[in-house]
């Protein structure tokens, strides 16, 4: 990547910036945006700053200033907000959540002032217990997620494909290239870097702030260079199954204190599980999830972190596609107790959308996807293929199946 193409990247906008702006906050609701660390939600957050001309308007829960002012009382902020002209100001809180009562808080601050300014909340856990009924935030906000850059991602949300064509008239041209974000990952700083040596440099940096720093503000850990261990033996366990009895083997801790601590990881965005697809499937797994990282590069193996890759950017799609409004998606794997298996499933309004089977060192359809495709009848089945000239429709067994460009897929997604 040019050092041209890095500038052009990092002033760009992100795909969430419109829909802030013409969702939630039109409609003064509160927005709340996370997503891993360093994603650029921050940096999202000062440009819609900057364009709508109340730059000054950034609170950060790590600013001691400002904690204290909060802490004293949420009112006290008033005088320094910058009142633009044109349209009530817009005002962002960067990590409040970390305030023990920011719940309560957010509420009196909302409810008092809302037709005043427009509130924009970010965050680097998991805001998304605040959807539970009975909140006192419940009807005040709506929720968003910002993740890394991915191989399609434009400058806005690319609505849900109505049919192969959408796939296959794609053109391929995207602002980065395929191995480089392989290697690199989609976090701005190792992507933007194009440097392998410095990007894993981070990580080991990266890895250490979010179980060293951010986990004291969730939840008090007594021994964290065993929860090191358990990180560090996470990647190996990528694209298969994941077993939290082996880790408390491995580990020789309780099964509750390693699922609970890969919860606590989930809730920091250093990793996330899917969970497989059972309904109407006789002898199809229930219960045992499969784990990938935000960052892909984390795992050695080249075929489960392709697949890892695959899955962040079916997962930032079907994320972006709710969060748009355009339906309720999921990210689902299938497999049975006969070891029949199919990489990945999204549902839509929790009936089968898409059904797909990373394989792109074969042209050979795997006949796992074809009976799979057969029971759940998806509307897409796609098997990758590692080169256009591989493309092809096909019928078997009654059943369509679309081989189809890697990066002609990822392309169509966000």
């Amino acid at each position: 990547m040019s050092k041209y193409m890095v500038a052009a990247m990092k002033d760009s906008k992100r795909y969430l910036d419109d829909l802030l702006l013409d969702d939630a906050l039109a409609s003064h609701k509160m927005a709340f945006v996370s997503g891993p660390r360093q994603s650029g939600k921050t940096t999202l957050a000062e440009k819609l700053l900057h364009r709508e001309n109340c730059s000054a308007n950034y609170f950060n829960w790590d600013d001691d200033d400002f904690r204290r002012l909060w802490t004293k009382s949420p009112k006290a902020l008033l005088p320094l907000i910058q009142y633009p002209t044109s349209s009530p100001p817009l005002v962002v809180l960067d990590e409040i959540h970390k305030f023990s009562r920011s719940k309560n808080s957010l509420k009196g601050f909302y409810d008092l002032h809302r037709e005043q300014f427009r509130l924009l909340v970010t965050g680097s856990a998991r805001l998304d217990f605040y959807r539970r009924s009975g909140d006192s935030l419940a009807g005040r906000f709506l929720p968003y997620r910002l993740y890394p850059f991915t191989f399609g991602e434009v400058v806005h949300i690319k609505s849900p494909p109505q049919n192969t064509d959408d796939f296959f008239s794609q053109k391929t041209e995207s602002r980065f290239d395929l191995r480089a974000v392989l290697e690199l990952g989609g976090f701005p700083d190792p992507l933007f870097t194009g440097n392998s040596a410095k990007a894993q440099r981070w990580w080991q940096v990266y890895r250490r702030m979010i179980i060293r720093d951010d986990l004291r503000d969730l939840k008090a850990v007594r021994d964290l260079q065993l929860l090191e261990s358990l990180v560090s033996l996470l990647p190996e366990r990528v694209g298969s199954g994941l077993s939290y009895e082996s880790l408390r083997q491995d580990l020789r801790l309780s099964f509750a204190t390693v699922k609970d601590w890969i919860s606590m990881l989930e809730a920091l965005y250093l990793c996330f599980t899917i969970r497989p697809y059972s309904r109407r499937l006789k002898d199809a797994l229930q219960r045992e999830p499969k784990l990938y990282f935000f960052h892909w590069p984390a795992v050695k193996d080249p075929g489960p972190r392709f697949e890892n890759l695959i899955a962040v950017h079916l997962l930032k799609s079907c994320h972006a596609w709710t969060d748009a409004a355009h339906g309720e998606f999921e990210l689902h794997y299938i497999r049975d107790k006969y070891k029949r298996e199919v990489d990945f499933l999204v549902t839509r309004e929790q009936k089968p959308w898409l059904l797909l089977e990373v394989k792109t060192n074969s042209t050979q359809i795997s006949p796992h996807l074809i009976y799979y495709a057969k029971k759940i009848k998806p509307l897409f089945t796609f098997q990758l293929v590692s080169n256009p000239s591989l493309e092809k429709n096909t019928v078997v067994d009654g059943v369509k199946i679309n081989l189809v460009d890697t990066q002609r897929f990822l392309n169509r997604l966000n």
